[in-house]
């Protein structure tokens, strides 16, 4: 599932900061808790340790998770909203004209994402094909793995990348007793302080010329990647080229294609399970984990 939402204003001469975003979400879906319960000889019995979380899909109850007793739930709109109401608080009204807001979710809703991107925080990279913007992803879960994330990074507009810079600012937490909406202003600011200080280490990939030789040696080092990923995300890289000649950034933005992309070559199988937006989620991480590869350190200085 994935739905956009704009927040416009109207007057550009003017910006008005608004005071809510949007409302309504598929993400908003109500959930319960529900006892869980055991066959035993005799009958069911009920199990002290666990319980289940339960929405309603097609008018069916189904259970998202299986999660323990001191699981704390945190549901989407309580979430989501404090964030955003964060959002309004800390950001000038120019900041938060125009926010995308992008939810996506997995397994029916067990997972949950949304994206928030600022096109009007944004970095000049020298770059006459990209466009790079401040961008904030949340993910939540009710499945009992997924923990409550918040972190930051960035977009590139001309092929829709998806770009996500450093963990350093990253905010994880369990649901557990005591979990509540996180307070995110300081961190909010100096996540935003970190992505212009980027810009000059973007600015160097896009004028950093590499080989096709370079560049496979350094997609080989990617965590957990095969010969024919390798492959694909040469000809990617190829592509990339056209636009931002051969470079560290067109090698980046090759594997940042990887990251966002669940068609063509990089195609997300349909198993049966509605894992499309968790497997891209992966993906990010993979592409992160590559950044700090000696390879790919070396060939970026």
């Amino acid at each position: 599932m994935n739905n956009v939402i704009n927040l416009n204003t109207q007057n550009t001469q003017s910006i008005t900061k608004p005071t809510s975003f949007d409302g309504t979400s598929e993400l908003y879906f109500d959930v319960w808790e529900r006892p869980c319960f055991f066959r035993g000889r005799d009958g069911y019995y009920e199990d002290p340790n666990h319980k289940h979380i339960v929405r309603l899909h097609n008018d069916k109850p189904i259970s998202l998770g299986v999660v323990g007793h001191n699981y704390k739930l945190l549901k989407n709109r309580e979430l989501f909203e404090g964030i955003e109401q964060t959002f309004i608080e800390e950001l000038s009204a120019s900041e938060l004209d125009g926010v995308i807001r992008q939810d996506k979710t997995s397994y029916l809703g067990a997972t949950c994402f949304r994206d928030y991107i600022f096109p009007n925080i944004k970095v000049d990279i020298s770059s006459r094909r990209s466009d790079v913007s401040f961008r904030v992803i949340v993910v939540n879960g009710y499945d009992g793995t997924s923990s409550f994330k918040f972190y930051h990074g960035a977009i590139d507009f001309f092929c829709t990348n998806g770009m996500v810079s450093g963990l350093y600012d990253m905010t994880v937490k369990r649901h557990t007793k005591g979990l509540t909406v996180p307070v995110l202003t300081d961190k909010l600011r100096k996540s935003i302080d970190i992505f212009y200080k980027q810009a000059d280490i973007w600015k160097h990939w896009v004028n950093k010329t590499i080989s096709d030789e370079d560049a496979e040696v350094c997609f080989k080092s990617m965590p957990n990647i095969s010969d024919r990923r390798v492959d694909q995300l040469m000809h990617r890289f190829r592509i990339e080229c056209e636009s931002h000649n051969r470079t560290v950034w067109a090698l980046y933005s090759a594997a940042t294609a990887y990251a966002t992309h669940a068609d063509g070559a990089f195609e997300v199988r349909d198993t049966g399970v509605d894992h499309r937006a968790s497997t891209l989620m992966n993906r990010e991480q993979q592409v992160r984990s590559w950044l700090n590869t000696d390879e790919f350190q070396q060939l970026a200085a």
